[in-house]
């Protein structure tokens, strides 16, 4: 009994997950594109393809209909795709993940800026190589929280297949935000076509604490993307970018330490900065603007890792 109790010691104190080496030198930003701001004046969603190089995907923010963009890296080459469906209310990220043995874009109509909303909503396309002007929807599939309305701006999809959100304040409480929540969807609920499904609540990230030097605005998510593996993601805020250093699939830690579990690249942020993805191939990022109503174009930065 004595060996089964500290046995049992010994893998409570283990870590929830084995961490990813973070980062320990980033890049300066480089631009590494001009994107068009029209008909993308409000970009809000950023995903790059692995199965389809070169190619961006993006988003407008609230007041767009159901449609994303298409872009090379270069900014050229746009196509918008239209889908079919009712107009969101809100979608304000998009990611790429598994819809089963397939690849599927996924766009997030999840923002809610008065924390009014009874359910959120995903629709669904396989990724293909080429699109028509409207392409009919996987599926719809619509959730709601346990604990009332959230306003989020930052979703990915796992490899594993499950979709994880990060919290941002609504409009009320925007200038003292607190901790952000982590809520996931599991692979099978995202199968589902009928009924609203439910969020798990798998715990807090304490942007205030961690990001404690920069202004309230600097704590506030607005962009999430997953490594190929699932061992680490990336987070924007309006003025940085946090790297986490485990999987959001094995939990989240009670504490986010800087150099261990995290690391945060600071440099001149974008205006309204709310669209992140990482490379193809893992070795950094890429960044953008939401505010570009006024300009012909809005930059799009590139961000690399200088080593681990």
């Amino acid at each position: 009994m004595r060996a089964l109790f500290l046995a049992s010691a010994l893998i409570a104190a283990t870590p929830l997950s084995a961490q990813a080496q973070v980062c320990k030198a980033w890049s300066s930003p480089v631009l590494a594109a001009s994107i068009p701001s029209k008909p993308i004046n409000e970009a809000s969603g950023l995903e790059a393809s692995r199965a389809h190089p070169g190619r961006l995907y993006h988003n407008n923010d609230s007041g767009d209909g159901l449609r994303f963009y298409i872009t090379n890296m270069a900014g050229g080459g746009l196509q918008t795709v239209n889908l079919k469906g009712p107009k969101p209310a809100d979608i304000e990220e998009l990611s790429l993940g598994p819809c089963g043995s397939r690849t599927c874009l996924y766009l997030g109509d999840v923002g809610d800026n008065a924390g009014a909303r009874s359910e959120v909503s995903f629709t669904l396309l396989a990724e293909k190589k080429t699109y028509a002007e409207t392409e009919t929807p996987l599926r719809v599939v619509r959730a709601r929280y346990p604990d009332g309305a959230r306003n989020v701006e930052a979703f990915a999809l796992h490899p594993n297949g499950d979709l994880f959100v990060v919290t941002k304040p609504v409009d009320a409480k925007v200038t003292n935000p607190g901790p952000a929540s982590v809520y996931r969807l599991s692979a099978n609920q995202l199968r589902q076509t009928q009924g609203v499904q439910v969020f798990a609540k798998l715990g807090e990230l304490d942007l205030p604490k961690l990001l404690s030097d920069l202004p309230f605005y600097g704590w506030i998510p607005t962009g999430l993307d997953i490594s190929r593996d699932g061992k680490r993601a990336v987070l924007l805020t309006y003025m940085a970018v946090v790297e986490l250093g485990f999987d959001l699939a094995k939990g989240v830690p009670a504490k986010l330490t800087a150099g261990d579990n995290v690391s945060v690249f600071r440099a001149p942020p974008l205006a309204q900065q709310e669209a992140i993805t990482l490379l193809p191939d893992d070795s950094g990022f890429l960044y953008d603007s939401e505010a570009a109503r006024k300009a012909e174009t809005f930059p799009l930065h590139r961000v690399t890792c200088q080593g681990r």
